[in-house]
Order: structure tokens, then sequence, then C-alpha cells
């Protein structure tokens, strides 16, 4: 059985609103990343599984994708987004998860639906002592 989504910030396109004040500094809307392309959060979901661990997706939107950008052009963006945007507003949000998954999708997509027009990448990484750790899936 899929585990149960305990908790949904949904996050309209460029111009949409922020979950208060209080994240505004922590989480950007359309944070700059090392590779230079731009992004924007569509959404960060929350659930947990049926071990009990808990995991909290950051799932972002990158146009450029369905023009050719691979992986491997933005593989530095993944961490960066894990380190710099997920560990700060978790803690802000005091939200405590084991792990984080960063996702980028050449469009807006619905979670769990299969799209097989969307190019999706993901990495996923273990929260440890306010860190980051790569798993490489």
């Amino acid at each position: 059985m899929m585990s149960v989504l305990t908790r949904l910030i949904g996050y309209a396109a460029i111009g949409g609103a922020l979950a208060g004040a209080a994240t505004a500094g922590v989480l950007e809307e359309t944070p700059a990343v090392p590779s230079g392309n731009d992004i924007w959060l569509h959404e960060i979901l929350y659930d947990t599984r049926d071990d009990a661990s808990r995991v909290a997706r950051f799932r972002y939107v990158m146009p450029l994708i369905r023009q050719g950008v691979e992986f491997a052009d933005i593989e530095e963006d993944f961490f960066h987004l894990c380190i710099g945007v997920a560990v700060p507003y978790l803690a802000t949000e005091g939200e405590t998860v084991d792990q984080v998954i960063i996702s980028m999708a050449d469009r807006k997509t619905e979670f769990g639906v299969m799209d097989t027009l969307a190019t999706q990448f993901f990495e996923a990484f273990t929260v440890k002592d306010g860190t980051c750790i790569w798993e490489g899936f």
C-alpha cells in the first residue's frame, strides 16, 4: 500500500504565494542554482512510509529540460537545493525528515500520476546532522 501523504504544501507557478512571511528568506520560489537555469518550486510534499520514516519531496520545474538539458548539466543543482533550500526550510518549519528527494521536471506534473510527456530527474539525500548525504539512486 502506498504511504499516506501527511502534508501537502502547494505552490503556484511564478508569482504564487509562499507559505508565510517567516519562510520568505529561506524558501525562494525561484532559487538560483549552480547551472544558472531558471527553475521554480512546484510543491513540497511530506509523507510517512510504512516503516515510519519521513520524506520531504521538493518538486521543481525547469522548463529547459524539454530543450535538451541533461542530468549531468544540472547534477550540482540537486545537492545545492538540498543543503541550501530544503535543510534550512525544514529547520525553520520544525520538520524532521529522514530523507529529502529533490526532483526537477520539464513541466508541472501531478505527483504519483504517470505523465509520458514529462522528463523528470530525481536525487535522494539522507538528512543527518543538518547536512545532505547523497543516496545515489
